[in-house]
């Protein structure tokens, strides 16, 4: 079902923790706060970025809070839910939702082999058991499962509360999910590089995890790709095209993504197992970058 609410730039927002792991609350708030007065969207809890995987319950849920009191209204929030099965995806969906989730963006089920009708079931199941609006997060080339824009569209028309994808596979499925979709629900971006061109080919906007470095850029991206402004968003791309690629660097995604923002001043915590510093070379390339267009902290 189409729903505009969580059209334009989604941040996928990182997580900051102290020294014994728990969340810290301050940060996570600022962090939102600089997202969304750079001018986003809508901001994504606990997601990829924000490593749910490798998150508690606990933290999860603490994380979704602090996002939801950062935001005040400002924006729609919504949590990730990246679970392989479905008993857990129902208990985190419901976490999600009574923290003050807006909707969830969630994985198909996967290291089970599973059938596009098996996922049609599974996001249909979910569907019954949370009021929420849903996102169906379609990444084959990190989980292996691929939700085909045939189910997408499928499940659109039949599920009133999927309503839309962040397509995060090849640019040809990426095209026949916007055809196959249409007026259903929307099919959002799943890359920071190719999001210009994606709006510009019908992408009602785009999950993007650079966009928490460069907000306000992604924000007037979007503004231009909406517009049919072809160069002017190609102009504002290629000219952060290396810091972009640099934050999905030689580090454990998100270490280069907080380690940029910890250059810029803000506040990223402790780096928590399995997450790391990244490299001295992606180090050097961030700095480098962040120096040439003005956004080192003094």
């Amino acid at each position: 079902m189409r729903n505009a609410k969580f059209d334009g730039v989604m941040t996928a927002l990182c997580t900051m923790y102290n020294c014994d792991g728990s969340v810290n609350a301050d940060m996570v708030k600022a962090h939102t706060d600089f997202c969304i007065r750079g001018g986003v969207n809508t901001v994504l809890a606990s997601a990829g970025s924000g490593q749910y995987v490798n998150m508690t319950a606990k933290q999860r849920e603490d994380t979704i809070k602090a996002v939801v009191e950062g935001a005040a209204g400002r924006v729609p929030v919504l949590a990730g839910v990246l679970e392989p099965g479905l008993g857990a995806a129902l208990e985190n969906a419901k976490l999600a939702e009574g923290s003050g989730a807006e909707a969830l963006v969630v994985l198909p089920p996967y290291y089970v082999t599973v059938t596009q009708e098996g996922i049609y079931d599974y996001f249909a199941e979910l569907a019954q058991t949370v009021s929420l609006p849903i996102i169906v997060y379609n990444y084959p080339g990190r989980i292996l499962t691929n939700v085909l824009p045939e189910t997408l569209a499928k499940m659109m028309r039949e599920i009133p509360s999927v309503i839309g994808v962040k397509e995060c596979s090849d640019y040809s499925q990426f095209l026949n999910a916007v055809r196959l979709v249409g007026n259903d629900g929307a099919v959002f971006s799943g890359s920071d590089l190719a999001f210009a061109d994606q709006v510009l080919a019908g992408a009602k906007g785009g999950v993007i995890a650079a966009s928490c470095v460069l907000p306000a850029e992604y924000a007037k991206i979007f503004r231009l790709a909406k517009a049919g402004d072809t160069k002017g968003a190609h102009d504002l791309i290629f000219r952060y095209y290396a810091l972009v690629k640099g934050l999905f660097g030689n580090g454990m995604h998100p270490s280069p993504l907080k380690y940029a923002m910890s250059l810029m001043g803000q506040e990223i915590g402790e780096w928590t197992t399995p997450i790391r510093e990244p490299d001295d070379a992606t180090k050097a390339l961030l700095h480098s970058e962040l120096e040439k267009h003005g956004m080192l902290a003094h």
